[in-house]
């Protein structure tokens, strides 16, 4: 076992406050003040004898071997900060051990520091009460307790404490907010429900129907709205909390369907369900909107009544409320009238299409509705859950495969009480996809699943011919590789395109074009991600649409915003699953780069979770760092692991160090790959001709090649093509791309710079 090299440490966590909001409506002034923040953390940390041991580009985590010069930098920072341009940020300090395994720090103490920092306000310096302990007697520091506070995943409480100096805030107990353990409720039930509740605003609000507005950027002067969780004021709570959730759900639906708001996705604002922060400070954290609507709901058997409060955010007043009362079985149209009277107030004008679709009923029946609700529970407990490997199969894990076909099962009972239901076939169909597209299957069950998706989407379709959500699970149903790029009727875009006409407020509908124009048009996939960014700003997924953002700047050679984003995506993802993912980004943005010891640094932090970082590692070692011999070693773990594709990589590390049989088995082998899936007009079908002496082939390739996923810049030190690295016509062809990419560099800078992407 590795040695973990455990000591005690004064650590510093930072982090910039309301960077995500700026990031939305100000890019170039938070990119800059990243950078300013950069400089001023790398000179004080290192003049205090400090050392950054992560830096996750808007925050970091350092450790320092005195509490008194960890405190000594931390005030230090805040000062400099505080200069012109200024920079907000809130700073926790604790003392604990901390140890290293594969070069990335663990330890109690990093978990304390972690929370006390999520307590601070801009400009101030928190810390428990260990350090304290060490710098009460110094002169130079005064500090104020804060209390003692109870922090997730820690168990017992800390007192924290606050910097007192001047420019610094001491935060108002009543006012602090973070990474605190939930409030106990009474009964077990209670907390049960609130899980379902969550795991249901989760999917639901990915299941929303709106006019397409025709906009991709949100302006200053669009009319964002969050809808808080409504409270459940029935009499029996845990019986009718299912429902209650489910009237702000569609409530949500129904507003999304307006081109004139903005909803923010139920994803994002779940996380405020019992918070104590001002609608203000709400406003902030979802980047800030303009409106927050409350309410709550009361259910007595088959009566129901709900009251609803909009308000302006700027002036912290009410702008309407108004009671709803009404039956059960009338709650879509009761919804429909709040939905009506939001509009009036806001001075919105609802289209007639936009009128047809908010009146439209998804069942009249309770019962059905009620068992859609528990096949949504089951869906997201499925889908939410994070399974160990990539490549197990679904039915070698008996605990996912029973939910899936539980899943199956309550849907075909939807469908069995009412099977007018267009929501509960979408969700069949989508229950389906996961079982290929998270996990490894067989060509023919694959081809099997694909029409079983096809059959549930054309269904729900066939009863709602405006389902946004039906044409995007039409749009993520598996195609062979060759025909991924073709714009035919089947196409991805052509239904992505399909359901954003219908819902141009569609997180999913966004995030997956951004996807899908990530390599094809930049410019579109910067306009779609940002987008999706903004409609759901810190929800699970929203670290994918930071990586598709990342992605897109690497493709033209933005190296700097390609990290900054991928590190953005790192720093939010609270799911390891989702971590790897966005983290492989960063790693391919260095070695596009030419960054090796950074592409081998943060492929290092993952490779025991995620194999696939052997190959990234062995990519850095052998294309930039000249050590062939350690990705040979690195390749062979990879392959010990499963079986990767793109051998010919491994086959460049083969030849440099002698192994040259070894080497043509490999090229032979990749070759027949690249020819089964049709691939032989691609960079890497290129490399391998080059690799095999067929520089002909290789350039007649590399003429028609478009050059996307900023490959340009990765093959000016890719080994695969040294044999025709010095040929006249691979120079001109190497030039021309390049000439081509700056100017849409260029291109991309000033439409930013104009407020225009």
């Amino acid at each position: 076992m590795q040695n973990q090299n455990r000591h005690l440490a004064a650590i510093l966590f930072t982090d910039i406050v309301g960077y995500t909001a700026l990031m939305q409506q100000n890019e170039r002034l938070a990119v800059a003040m990243v950078k300013r923040y950069t400089e001023v953390l790398q000179m004080i940390v290192n003049s205090y004898s400090g050392k950054i041991l992560n830096d996750y580009g808007d925050g970091s985590l350092c450790s320092f071997t005195s509490a008194t010069e960890a405190v000594s930098c931390a005030l230090k920072m805040q000062q400099e900060l505080q200069k012109d341009p200024s920079v907000p940020l809130r700073i926790g300090l604790h003392i604990g051990e901390i140890f290293f395994e594969d070069k990335k720090v663990f330890g109690d103490g990093v978990n304390v520091a972690s929370r006390i920092e999520s307590l601070g306000q801009a400009n101030s310096i928190l810390f428990s009460g260990e350090i304290n302990s060490k710098i009460k007697n110094n002169p130079g520091f005064k500090s104020v307790s804060l209390g003692h506070f109870e922090f997730k995943n820690v168990d017992d409480p800390v007192e924290v404490f606050a910097l007192m100096s001047e420019g610094l805030v001491v935060p108002k107990k009543d006012e602090i907010s973070g990474k605190l353990k939930a409030v106990e409720k009474k009964f077990p039930v209670k907390k049960l429900m609130s899980f379902i509740g969550f795991v249901l605003l989760i999917l639901i609000a990915a299941i929303i129907y709106k006019n397409f507005s025709g906009k991709l950027i949100i302006s200053s002067n669009d009319k964002t709205i969050a809808i808080l969780p409504f409270k459940n004021i029935s009499t029996n709570k845990e019986e009718n909390e299912p429902f209650c959730i489910g009237v702000a759900l569609e409530l949500q639906k129904k507003l999304e369907l307006l081109g004139g708001l903005i909803p923010i996705a139920s994803q994002s604002v779940e996380k405020f369900r019992d918070t104590k922060l001002s609608v203000g400070d709400i406003a902030a954290e979802l980047g800030g909107i303009k409106y927050i609507l409350q309410g709550n709901v009361q259910r007595d058997k088959n009566r129901v009544k709900v009251f609803v409060s909009l308000v302006d955010v700027a002036s912290n007043k009410e702008l309407w409320s108004d009671n709803f009362p009404g039956e059960v079985e009338d709650i879509f149209s009761l919804q429909e009238n709040i939905a009506q009277q939001i509009a009036d107030n806001l001075q919105i004008k609802i289209t007639p299409v936009e009128k047809n679709r908010i009146g439209r009923v998804a069942s009249k029946n309770m019962a059905a509705i009620d068992a859609y609700n528990d096949a949504l529970t089951s869906y997201v407990k499925l889908t939410t859950a994070i399974h160990p490997l990539y490549w197990d199969t679904l039915t070698s894990n008996p605990k996912f495969y029973a939910e899936f076909r539980k899943t199956l099962s309550l849907c075909d009972k939807v469908i069995a009480i009412d099977p007018s239901m267009a929501e509960a076939y979408v969700l069949k169909g989508q229950t389906y996809l996961f079982s290929i597209q998270n996990w490894n299957a067989q060509k023919i069950i694959i081809v099997q699943i694909n029409d079983s998706i096809t059959f549930y989407a054309s269904k729900a379709l066939e009863i709602d011919k405006s389902s946004a959500d039906a044409y995007l699970l039409l749009s993520k149903r598996y195609r062979p590789y060759h025909l991924r790029d073709f714009e035919t009727k089947d196409s991805t875009l052509f239904y992505l395109k399909k359901a954003l006409a219908i819902n141009g407020n569609s997180f999913d509908v966004n995030w997956k074009l951004g996807e899908y124009y990530i390599w094809r048009d930049p410019e579109k996939a910067i306009r779609f991600s940002k987008k999706a960014i903004r409609l759901n700003p810190v929800s699970l997924w929203t670290p994918y649409a930071y990586w598709d953002l990342g992605m897109a700047y690497l493709g033209f050679g933005e190296f700097e915003k390609a990290e900054l984003y991928c590190k953005k995506a790192i720093d939010q993802s609270n799911n390891s699953i989702v971590t790897i993912e966005v983290a492989r980004g960063l790693v391919i943005n260095y070695l596009h780069w030419g960054k090796g010891d950074s592409a081998i640094k943060y492929a290092s932090q993952y490779v025991t979770i995620e194999p696939n970082f052997y190959y990234e590692m062995a990519e850095a070692y052998c294309n930039l760092k000249n050590d062939c011999s350690k990705a040979v070693l690195l390749y062979e773990k990879l392959w010990q692991r499963y079986e990767h594709s793109n051998r010919h990589r491994f086959a460049v590390a083969l030849l440099n160090i002698g192994r040259t049989k070894d080497a043509q088995e490999q090229i032979r082998l990749s070759i027949i790959e690249y020819k089964d899936k049709n691939d032989t007009f691609s960079y890497d079908y290129a490399g391998i001709c080059a690799l095999n002496g067929d520089k002909e082939k290789a350039m007649d390739v590399l003429r028609k090649w478009n050059w996307q996923w900023g490959s340009i810049y990765l093959i000016q030190h890719d080994k695969l093509f040294d044999n025709i690295r010095n040929e006249k016509e691979f120079k001109e062809l190497i030039q021309k791309a390049l000439i081509e990419k700056t100017k849409l560099r260029e291109k991309i800078r000033k439409l930013e710079e104009r407020g225009e992407l």
